[in-house]
Parts: C-alpha cells; structure tokens; sequence
C-alpha cells in the first residue's frame, strides 16, 4: 500500500512560487499530486516549477485580480477537469506605520488577503469535486492584539472567519467539502526575511515565541498536508495554528 496521502489528486497552489507555498506544492508533489502553482512572477514560477518537479503547471495569476483568477480556474478546468484540494495561501504582509497608510494600500492588501481567498473559493466551487479539501492561510497575527501590522492581522481575522462561515454553507456541506485554516506564527520566509536577518528584531520575535525559535515552511507544510488528506475527513471549519505557541500560551 501506498504511503502518500494525495495520490491522484489535482492540488491548486496559491502563492506557490515561495515561502509556505513552494514547501507545500513540493510536498504535495511528493504525495503524489499534480500540482498546479499560481503566483504573480513569470520567473518565480518557472524556478518553483522546476523545484516542484515534472507534471507541475504553473500559472502567473494576481488573486487580487478577477480576471486573473478566473482564467487561472479556466485553465484548471480544461486541463483537469476538477480540483481535489484547493490551498487559497497568497498573501502580502508588509504594511506601514497606520498614520502613514493611504486608500490605495489599503485596497491593495484587502484585495490580495481576503478579495483573493474570497474570489480564488468561489470561482473554484464549480470545479470543487466530492469530498474535496480546502485550506486557507490566516495567522497568528488575527489572535493577537498587539501593535504593528493592524491592517495585515485585521484581513487574517476576516479569513479565518471566512473559513468558518463557508464551511457552513449548505451548498459546501451538500459537496461534503471541508474547508479548515491553517494560521501560522514567525516562519522563516521571502515575506519575513527583513525581520530574520536583522539580529536584533529575531532575537526579540525567538524572545516571544514559547518554543524559542522562529518556525520553517516544511513544518507548515506538513499541517496543510494533514488537512489536506484524508486523516482530517473529520475537521472542517477549524483551524491548525503552527506557532511555536505564539498565539495560544
């Protein structure tokens, strides 16, 4: 008997092409999925792609763009046929000070972190097959009331609650979907890389961390595999916080 957990699967990718989502797409990959990674770079899909490995479809998509996301589930469609796991995980984090962010910003970020999930479920639910598996990307930071990114944690609050509320929909619930959130704390990624590299602000994030130290995509990855599989056929609506304890000591 097999040991991989997605054999035959049809797995879509958001944000693929690094951080969380590249360790993600490799390690569905290696479960026997066929991957297919959306991402905004033309050149980071094509070196995540080659990373994946053979059979990996890669499409530049912009979630925050209706237009994008449509012709990402066209394509999906037309060449699959249906999707067996979808992993709505594109995101941005960087956010300035609250007094210094314009209107533009903000539609940017609320357009990527939760128009983007929002548009990338529905515009999927048609190709969504029996039974399917659907992961979205919140955060610690939803839980934590703590000065910095309030806009950043605010939209991960709004997915975190989204990944509950349509979980409940008849419709979903009638397609035995589920649809959980995976949340994690201080991963070591592209989008975190002004922190880890500067001494000081890593050394104060490890000091917050009951675990002590910063986490890693593979440690992520192998949380949003479990969801992804049938041993969660019993979760739906919740949510998997990888945080060292971060949001829950």
């Amino acid at each position: 008997m097999s040991d991989r957990k997605l054999d035959g699967k049809v797995a879509v990718v958001t944000g693929g092409s690094s951080g969380i989502g590249l360790a993600v797409a490799r390690l569905f990959h290696e479960h026997g999925a066929q991957v297919v990674l959306a991402a905004r770079g033309q050149a980071e899909l094509n070196s995540a792609r080659a990373i994946v490995g053979d059979g990996t479809l890669a499409i530049r998509t912009d979630v925050g763009n209706l237009t994008d996301v449509r012709a990402l589930m066209k394509k999906v469609g037309e060449t699959f046929g249906r999707i067996d796991v979808l992993f709505a995980n594109a995101g941005i984090s960087d956010c300035p000070d609250i007094f210094e962010t314009d209107e533009g910003f903000f539609d940017h970020l609320f357009n990527v972190n939760l128009k983007g999930v929002f548009f990338t479920f529905t515009h999927a639910f048609p190709l969504l097959s029996e039974r399917a598996s659907v992961i979205f990307t919140s955060s610690v930071a939803q839980q934590l009331g703590r000065p910095g990114d309030p806009l950043y944690a605010a939209s991960k609050a709004a997915v975190r609650s989204l990944g509950r509320t349509l979980a409940a929909d008849e419709r979903v619930l009638a397609k035995k979907i589920r649809i959980n959130t995976i949340s994690p704390g201080a991963i070591s990624t592209p989008l975190t890389k002004s922190a880890t590299t500067d001494p000081a602000i890593r050394a104060w994030v490890e000091s917050q961390i009951p675990m002590g130290r910063w986490g890693e995509p593979d440690e992520v990855a192998r949380s949003v595999l479990f969801l992804a599989s049938d041993d969660a056929s019993y979760l739906t609506g919740g949510e998997v916080a990888v945080d060292g304890g971060l949001g829950q000591i």
